[in-house]
């Protein structure tokens, strides 16, 4: 049986990064913007860590607290090996760079990149280019909510647009256009919580 490949894009403008690594590269960042502390004391409390969703793995178990059920994957926070900075620009760049070089992720991409990140008044705008894939449609929601989670685990985050190739990431995966958002959407935070309040999992 053939299976079929979704693609979240098509165009790529910007220089390529490698993926996956188990470790991101922070060198990477864009120029100008600060790079949050690395964290380096083991009693550091995980509320002051740098939080990013990841794709749980079938051999996890017990599933992580917190997880989406998100279709038929299986979504949880985790904190990094980074301190939040004062900076919630650079916080945010930090989350992504991770979610984006996990080797667990539901998805591939050689070349999917963080473009620019801003963040003003509780809201943050998040642009990527490049392509990344999974099989079927499924997948590609998945990385978006992915995405997303991360974006709103940030408490500073109050509203957020996060676009890829110009066009807003709650459009990935979407087959039907009666469901399609506008290009510049913007997510509140309302909206993501009751997602995950919706999709919370619960043992079966």
């Amino acid at each position: 049986m053939e299976i079929a490949i979704s693609t979240a894009s098509i165009t790529i403008t910007e220089t390529q990064m490698a993926f996956p690594e188990a470790t991101p590269s922070f060198s990477a960042f864009l120029p100008g913007l600060p790079t949050p502390p690395p964290f380096t004391d083991s009693s550091t409390p995980k509320s002051e860590r740098i939080v990013y969703y990841y794709f749980v793995t079938a051999v996890e178990n017990p599933i992580p607290k917190g997880s989406m059920a998100v279709i038929s994957y299986i979504l949880a926070p985790t904190p990094s090996d980074m301190t939040y900075s004062p900076d919630t620009t650079a916080n945010l760049k930090a989350a992504l760079e991770f979610v984006l070089n996990d080797s667990r992720n539901g998805w591939i991409s050689s070349n999917l990149i963080i473009s620019n990140v801003t963040f003003s008044n509780g809201n943050a705008d998040v642009v990527l280019k490049g392509e990344y894939y999974g099989v079927g449609d499924v997948a590609l929601v998945a990385a978006s909510m992915q995405i997303l989670m991360t974006v709103f685990a940030d408490a500073s985050v109050q509203t957020a647009s996060v676009t890829l190739n110009g066009d807003t990431i709650g459009n990935m995966g979407v087959s039907n256009s009666i469901y399609a958002k506008p290009a510049n959407y913007v997510f509140a935070r309302g909206e993501i919580e009751t997602f995950m309040n919706e999709h919370a999992y619960v043992l079966p």
